[in-house]
């Protein structure tokens, strides 16, 4: 079984997640890597509230993460984890906490700082370069909001990104 699909959306679990990729990949494990959500058993209840019962959900501060991944490879449910943090994922892969082959990204919301690369997408220099290597290094790095979507490789992204900041002068 293991991991399934491994995603960065600062909104962690909503219904992109859980009816499209839940049903999608027939998942039965939500992992949710995120201090804010670690340390805040409200919004953990709010984000279990909002998964069907049969899924298993884990909430775990990055700090928290090491030997994760082997556990997972070697779990019987089918997981999807989610991260909010561009450095908490590139944190874990660099140290080969959590090294990954493909990673999903779904969206991150806009912030004083952050450039917009597609529609649901902003991210400041440092997590573009942090990506970038990531893609680099073999990561197939992909925007796809949704199963149903068409995905874009974040190597096209920056291309567009490129021209458009060609073309603008």
């Amino acid at each position: 079984m293991s991991i399934q699909l491994v995603r960065l959306d600062d909104r962690l679990v909503h219904g992109q997640v859980v009816a499209g990729w839940v049903k999608a990949l027939l998942l039965t494990g939500i992992v949710v890597i995120d201090d804010e959500v670690a340390k805040n058993s409200f919004q953990e209840s709010l984000m279990r509230m909002a998964v069907p019962e049969d899924i298993d959900v884990e909430v775990l501060a990055p700090d928290k993460c090491n030997g994760l991944y082997g556990r997972l490879e070697e779990s019987l449910r089918k997981s999807i984890v989610l991260f909010s943090q561009v450095a908490d994922l590139f944190r874990l892969f660099s140290r080969n906490e959590f090294p990954l082959q493909v990673l999903n990204i779904g969206g991150v919301s806009f912030t004083e700082g952050r450039e917009q690369l597609a529609e649901s997408l902003f991210l400041t220099e440092v997590e573009i370069q942090m990506l970038a290597d990531m893609a680099n290094m073999g990561v197939e790095v992909e925007l796809r909001p949704t199963p149903f979507d068409r995905g874009l490789s974040f190597h096209e992204l920056l291309k567009v990104r490129d021209a458009r900041r060609l073309a603008e002068g």
